[in-house]
C-alpha cells in the first residue's frame, strides 16, 4: 500500500506539471517555459520540498504569471510592396513593444519587423485579404519577454486597407492633336495590377510596373481638342473577401494644350557664304537644314527670317528638315530661324534661333576628338564647308601646317561635307588640347578652331558580346572574340582572371585563344577585358558556358577526294570528306556503320574555338570499300553525354557502265501535310549517250515522270517526313542508273553562338524608347526558304523560380527578343528550341545581368561649336556603356541623356539638351559623360567651343 500511495502522489504531481506546461504552451505559441516558484504570497510561506524523506507531501498546482495588457495600438502607414501579389507592409504604432512581439491579423501571425518599442512593421499576404470577415489586428508579446513574464496582448484595432495615391503625371501637360498614342507615366503609391486610368470619359489599362509607378497609352483621337479643365484619376481594384472593390485615387489636373514648337538646335550649325566668293571658297555642301526641337508636327513649317521654307520631312525623333533658300549663302549675316505650327486657335510660333553665315571657312566637328599620345597614325574626319577650291586649302595642327597630301576631301557621300587628315606622330608626342583650323590659300581666311585632346589615359573598356559563348567539354581550343568599345592595343583579355595573349583588331574587337585546360571540365568561364592605367579599368564579365553535353552532329555534304559525289570506283584507298556542324575532335566517321579513323579540321577563318559554324572530318576508306559500286551510308557519331549519331548521307560509287543521275533540288525541308501541295523535282542523266529514260523509281517503286522536261512529282505525304528517298532511272539499252538521293530535312536543334549583349547592367539607357533587346545569333534558327515556320522557334529566358517561355521573332542570322527582364541582377539562362517540330533544345547560353554600371565611353560629339546666347543646344552624342542615370556634364550643368535610333550609319546614338544659361559665356568647355555608382565613372572629355 505504501508503494501504491507514493505512485499516486507522483502521478498527481506529473499531471499537475503537464497541465501547467500545456497551458503555458498554448499561451506562448508552442514555447514551453519552466521556472521555480519562490514565495507564494503573504502568509503562505514556502511549501515543503518533495524529497525522498517526504514522499507523501502533495505539491499544489503551479500557476503561470498573468498576461499583461499592452496600451492601445493604432495603424500607421499601409504600403503595397508587390503590385502582382498585393502583399502589404503595415505600420503598427503603440508602446511597450519587444523584439519578440508579433502582429496578428484574423488570428494569423504575420511576419513582423521590430523597429522600436513604439513601432512595428508587419507583412500581410494577399490570401488574408480574401477572408470574408472583419479584419481585426492586435499585437502579442510571448511570455518571458523582459517585463512580461506572462506575455502581453494589445487591444484589437480595425484593419483598414491602404488608400491608393496619385502623386504625379509625366508629362504634366498633353499636346492636342497628336498623330500617335501618347504615353503618360503615373507615379503614386499602392498601385496594383488591374488598375485603370480614367480620363475624358474613357477607361484605359494602367500597366503597373511597381506599386509606385505605371504607364498608360492614350489614343490620339482622345486628345483632339484642347482643354484646361480635364482631370486624370486611377481606379485600383482592391481585394476584399471573394470580390474586388474599386478604390479611387484623388484626381489630378491634366491640361491638353495646343503644342507650341521650340528649337533646340540646327544642323549644320554654321554656313559659309560661298556664293559671295564666286566659287573660290568651294561649293555648298548642304542644301537643307535639319532643325531639332520639341512639339514638332507634320505640318510644322521652318521659317527663314520670317519667310516659310519648303519643309518636307516628318517630325520623327524631334527633327524636321527644310530646303535652304537660293540666297542662303550670298551674304555674311546671322539668320533668325523659327518654327510655326498652324492650329484652329491661330499659328503657334517658336522663338528665334540664330544661324550664322560666315565668309571664312566653317568647321563644326572633328572625330576622333581624342587620341592617345604617340598615336601611330589615326585618320581624322573633319566636317565643314567653304574650305576652298581643290587643293586651295591647308590644315593647321596647333598652328603648324600639315603637308597638302595629308588633307583630302572625301568624295563619297552623303554627307558631302567630310574631309580627312592625318597628323604625323612627332606632333602627337605631348599631351594637351590641340587646335585644328583650315586656311584658304587664295585669301588667307582661316576658320575658328576645333580641338583634339591628346591624352595618356585610356578609356574604360565596354564589352558587348562573346563569340562563341557556348562550348562543350573536349571542344577544340581555338580563338574567342570579344566585341565592344574603348579597346586599346594595351587591353588584355582575361579568362577567370588570368591574362591571355590578346590580339587587338580595332577599338571594338579583341581576340585571344583558349587553351586545352579551359575545356577539360564543364562550368562557366568569366571573360573580362582589362585596360591598364593610366585610365582604363576592368569590364564586367561575359560568361562562356562550357557544357558536359555535346551537340548532335549534322552532316551537310559527303564527297570524295576531289569534292565529287557520285564518284568512280577505284582500286586505291579513298579520302572521304564530311562537312557539317557540331563536329568535335572526338567525332568519328562511320562508313556503312563501321567506325573509321577520323581527323577533325577547322573551316572557320580565323579558326574559332569549338565546332565553329562548319568543320570537316576526313577518313581514309580502304580500297576494298572504295572499289565496290553502290551507295555507302555515311554517318558521324559523337560520344556522350549528349552527342549521338547524325542523320545519314550517302556517297555513291559508280562503275564506268552505269548512267549517273542528278536531282534538282537534292535536299529540301519537310512540309506539313496540310499544305497539301505536290512537289516537282527535276532530274538529269549523264553517261547514257543520249539514250532514252524508260522508267523512274522512288525507293524501288516505279513512278510516273515527264520525259519532256525531265521531272516527277512527290505527294504531300512523302514530303511530310524527314528521311532519305532513293531515286533511280531505267535507261534503254543501259540498264539502271546509279542511285541518287533526296534528303528531306526535319527541324534541326538550334545552336547558340552569340548573345548580344552578353552582359547588361540593370536599367541600361534606352528602355523607355526601345525595350531591352536580346539578339541571339547561331545556326539552324529557321527553316531556310520557309518563313512561315519562323514563329515556331521558341526562346526561353529562365530566371528562378518559374521560367517563362516566350515567342521570338526571327531576323537574318539571329533572332531578337524584346522586353528583357532586368529587375534584379543574376544569370539568365537562354535556350532555343524546336521541340514541337521534332527538333531539340539548344545548349544554354548565359546572359549576365549585373548591378555594377560600366564607366561611360564618349567617342564623338556634334556640334563641336555653339553660338553664345542661343536659347538652347541639343548635342548629338556617340558613345557606349551608358546607363539610365548617366548625364552629360557641361561646366556646372548636367543634362540627362536620351537614346535616339536611326537607320542611318551616320546617325548619333544619344542626345542631351542644354539650356540657354549654359551658352551664355563664350569660351571652351570640356564635355564629359558621368554615371553614378555602383561602378560607373566619368568619361574622358571632348572639347566644345562656344563662339
Amino acid at each position: 500500500m505504501r508503494k501504491k500511495h507514493v505512485s499516486g502522489v507522483k502521478g498527481a504531481r506529473d499531471r499537475s506539471r503537464k497541465d501547467v506546461q500545456m497551458r503555458l504552451g498554448l499561451m506562448s505559441g508552442g514555447v514551453f517555459l519552466v521556472w521555480v516558484l519562490g514565495a507564494c504570497g503573504p502568509g503562505l510561506g514556502n511549501p515543503p520540498p518533495l524529497t525522498p524523506e517526504n514522499p507523501d507531501v502533495e505539491v499544489p498546482p503551479v500557476q503561470p504569471p498573468p498576461s499583461a495588457t499592452l496600451p492601445p495600438i493604432s495603424l500607421g502607414d499601409r504600403v503595397v510592396v508587390n503590385a502582382t501579389t498585393v502583399e502589404l507592409d503595415v505600420q503598427v504604432l503603440g508602446s511597450g513593444f519587444d523584439p519578440s512581439s508579433i502582429v496578428y491579423l484574423i488570428q494569423q501571425p504575420l511576419e513582423t519587423r521590430f523597429v522600436s518599442s513604439t513601432e512595428l512593421w508587419a507583412r500581410v499576404p494577399r490570401e488574408l485579404l480574401w477572408q470574408p470577415r472583419d479584419f481585426l489586428l492586435w499585437v502579442r508579446t510571448p511570455p518571458g519577454a523582459p517585463g512580461y513574464p506572462g506575455g502581453a496582448t494589445s487591444p484589437f484595432t480595425a484593419f483598414v486597407e491602404p488608400t491608393p495615391e496619385l502623386h504625379s503625371l509625366t508629362p504634366e501637360v498633353l499636346d492636342s492633336g497628336p498623330t500617335e498614342s501618347v504615353r503618360v507615366t503615373v507615379k503614386g503609391k499602392n498601385l496594383v495590377q488591374g488598375s485603370v486610368a480614367l480620363f475624358r470619359g474613357g477607361r484605359f489599362p494602367l500597366i503597373v510596373t511597381s506599386p509606385t509607378e505605371g504607364r498608360v497609352e492614350l489614343p490620339p483621337g482622345l486628345l483632339s481638342m484642347p482643354s484646361e479643365t480635364d482631370v486624370f484619376q486611377v481606379e485600383v481594384p482592391w481585394p476584399r473577401g471573394y470580390t474586388t472593390t474599386p478604390v479611387m485615387t484623388e484626381t489630378r489636373l491634366l491640361p491638353v494644350r495646343p503644342p507650341t514648337p521650340t528649337i533646340a538646335g540646327i544642323w549644320p550649325p554654321t554656313l559659309s557664304a560661298v556664293d559671295t566668293l564666286q566659287g573660290r571658297a568651294g561649293s555648298a555642301k548642304s542644301y537643307s537644314i535639319e532643325v531639332s526641337g520639341t512639339k514638332l508636327r507634320a505640318n510644322t513649317v521652318v521659317k527663314w527670317n520670317g519667310k516659310p521654307l519648303n519643309t518636307y520631312s516628318s517630325s520623327s525623333a524631334g527633327r524636321i528638315r527644310a530646303d535652304l533658300p537660293a540666297d542662303a549663302r550670298v551674304n555674311a549675316t546671322t539668320i533668325q530661324v523659327s518654327l510655326e505650327t498652324p492650329s484652329p486657335q491661330g499659328p503657334l510660333v517658336s522663338g528665334n534661333y540664330p544661324l550664322a553665315v560666315k565668309t571664312e571657312p566653317v568647321v563644326y566637328a572633328v572625330s576622333p576628338a581624342r587620341v592617345n599620345v604617340n598615336d601611330p597614325g589615326t585618320t581624322f574626319e573633319l566636317r565643314g564647308e567653304g574650305l576652298g577650291e581643290y587643293r586651295q586649302q591647308v590644315l593647321l595642327w596647333n598652328g603648324t601646317p600639315l603637308p597638302p597630301e595629308s588633307f583630302n576631301e572625301t568624295p563619297a557621300g552623303p554627307p558631302y561635307d567630310r574631309w580627312t587628315f592625318r597628323v604625323p606622330s612627332h606632333l602627337l608626342d605631348q599631351t594637351g588640347a590641340f587646335s585644328v583650323t583650315v586656311r584658304r590659300t587664295h585669301d588667307g581666311a582661316e576658320s575658328a578652331p576645333l580641338f583634339v585632346q591628346v591624352v595618356r589615359e585610356s578609356p574604360a573598356p565596354v564589352v558587348d558580346s562573346l563569340t562563341p559563348s557556348v562550348l562543350s567539354v573536349g571542344d577544340a581550343s581555338g580563338a574567342i572574340a570579344i566585341s565592344g568599345a574603348g579597346f586599346t592595343p594595351r587591353s588584355v583579355i582575361q579568362v577567370n582572371g588570368q591574362e591571355r595573349p590578346t590580339r587587338f583588331d580595332t577599338s571594338g574587337y579583341l581576340t585571344t585563344n583558349l587553351i586545352d585546360s579551359d575545356l577539360e571540365q564543364n562550368g562557366v568561364l568569366a571573360i573580362t577585358v582589362r585596360t591598364p592605367p593610366p585610365g582604363g579599368g576592368l569590364s564586367p564579365p561575359l560568361l562562356l558556358a562550357v557544357h558536359a553535353q555535346r551537340a548532335v552532329p549534322v552532316i551537310e555534304a559527303v564527297t570524295g577526294p576531289g569534292g565529287e559525289n557520285p564518284l568512280m570506283a577505284r582500286d586505291d584507298p579513298m579520302t572521304l570528306h564530311v562537312v557539317g556542324q557540331g563536329f568535335t575532335k572526338d567525332s568519328e566517321v562511320r562508313w556503312q556503320g563501321v567506325p573509321m579513323p577520323t581527323q577533325w579540321h577547322c573551316l572557320d577563318n580565323p579558326c574559332m574555338a569549338g565546332p565553329g559554324t562548319r568543320s570537316e572530318l576526313t577518313a581514309v576508306i580502304p580500297a576494298a570499300q572504295a572499289r565496290t559500286p553502290g551507295p555507302a551510308k555515311v554517318t558521324v557519331f559523337t560520344s556522350g553525354p549528349g552527342g549521338g549519331e547524325s542523320r545519314e548521307r550517302y556517297l555513291v560509287i559508280t562503275s564506268e557502265l552505269e548512267p549517273r543521275l542528278s536531282l534538282d533540288p537534292q535536299e529540301m525541308n519537310v512540309r506539313a501535310i496540310e499544305e497539301g501541295v505536290e512537289t516537282r523535282l527535276s532530274f538529269a542523266v549523264s553517261g547514257a549517250s543520249g539514250a532514252q529514260v524508260s522508267k523512274l523509281f522512288v525507293n524501288g517503286s516505279e513512278r510516273p515522270f515527264n520525259s519532256q522536261d525531265g521531272s516527277f512529282l512527290l505527294n504531300a505525304q512523302e514530303t511530310a517526313t524527314a528521311g532519305v528517298l532513293e531515286v533511280r532511272v531505267q535507261v534503254l539499252g543501259r540498264g539502271l542508273s546509279a542511285p541518287t538521293h533526296l534528303y528531306l530535312n526535319g527541324a534541326r536543334t538550334p545552336r547558340i553562338r552569340t548573345l548580344e549583349p552578353g552582359v547588361l547592367s540593370q536599367e541600361p539607357l534606352g528602355t523607355d524608347l526601345v525595350p531591352n533587346t536580346l539578339w541571339v545569333k547561331g545556326q539552324d534558327l529557321l527553316w531556310t526558304g520557309e518563313p512561315t515556320r519562323m514563329s515556331r522557334l521558341q526562346l526561353d529566358v529562365r530566371t528562378p523560380p518559374q521560367p517563362p517561355v516566350r515567342s521570338a521573332s526571327t531576323m537574318g542570322s539571329g533572332i531578337s527578343f524584346a522586353q528583357l527582364w532586368l529587375e534584379s541582377p543574376g544569370v539568365r539562362t537562354v535556350t532555343l528550341s524546336r521541340v514541337s517540330e521534332g527538333g531539340g533544345t539548344s545548349l544554354p547560353a548565359f546572359l549576365n545581368v549585373v548591378s555594377e554600371r560600366p564607366a561611360p565611353l564618349l567617342t564623338k560629339l556634334e556640334p563641336m561649336t555653339a553660338t553664345a546666347g542661343a536659347p538652347r543646344l541639343r548635342m548629338r552624342i556617340w558613345g557606349a556603356g551608358l546607363h539610365s542615370d548617366s548625364q552629360l556634364r557641361w561646366r556646372d550643368f548636367r543634362s540627362s541623356v536620351r537614346p535616339v535610333r536611326f537607320f542611318s550609319g551616320d546617325a548619333n546614338n544619344y542626345e542631351a539638351e542644354l539650356p540657354a544659361a549654359a551658352l551664355a559665356t563664350p569660351g571652351v568647355v570640356d564635355v564629359t559623360l558621368e554615371t553614378p555608382g555602383p561602378g560607373g565613372g566619368t568619361s574622358l572629355p571632348i572639347r566644345v567651343v562656344v563662339e
